[in-house]
């Protein structure tokens, strides 16, 4: 079974569409385990282990050698949990994460990294990688009207660098997010069935 993330800007609805897609899978009997942004590593094998990001837009980014510590720290916590329960979680079922360590490549400003981005780009690729990576898209004026936490100018810059983080994976489906929400969910479902 595939380890599934999802990505999209502010307002593209991943969480209904995440809690829709387990809800679906459940319902045939499948087993999922739902994260967000980076595991917890030490945690127990199941449901919603996950350490939630902080919303840090606002702040500024960490220095030079916080963000190299960050970007260790994120390292550790995906290979610690792939070994202690992820991997074998994917095998039984679905681990679907809301965000992954891939998302800092796309906005860094988000996790206050504040280090060069080769060595980012490095460090992720050196991660667990996901076995398909769901984008749900959606022009700024939808994102805007669902959620304004996030300008204008930034929401296109943001799906600028997604579609071109899109665009250099193979493992990479994009999914209209302006569509009615139980459209998107069941596309988002079969998109991830049709990757066992």
């Amino acid at each position: 079974m595939p380890f599934i993330a999802f990505l999209g800007c502010d307002g593209s609805g991943k969480s209904a569409v995440i809690q829709g897609v387990a809800q679906r899978l459940e319902s045939t009997g499948q087993r999922v385990t739902l994260g967000h942004w980076r595991p917890r590593p030490f945690a127990a094998s199941g449901a919603n282990l996950s350490a939630a990001a902080d919303d840090p837009h606002g702040q500024a980014p960490r220095g030079l050698a916080g963000s190299l510590l960050k970007l260790g720290w994120l390292w550790l916590n995906w290979w610690v949990a792939w070994l202690r329960y992820l991997r074998r979680d994917s095998r039984r079922g679905f681990v679907i994460f809301d965000r992954y360590h891939g998302d800092l490549l796309v906005d860094p400003r988000r996790y206050r990294y504040g280090g060069p981005s080769w060595l980012a780009r490095l460090a992720s690729r050196w991660m667990p990688q996901p076995d398909l990576v769901i984008f749900l898209d959606a022009e700024p004026e939808v994102l805007l009207s669902r959620k304004q936490e996030v300008g204008r100018d930034s929401l296109e810059i943001a799906r600028r660098d997604y579609l071109k983080f899109c665009d250099r994976s193979a493992r990479c489906r994009i999914i209209d997010a302006s569509q009615p929400l139980e459209a998107v969910i069941s596309q988002a479902a079969d998109t991830a069935t049709k990757s066992i």
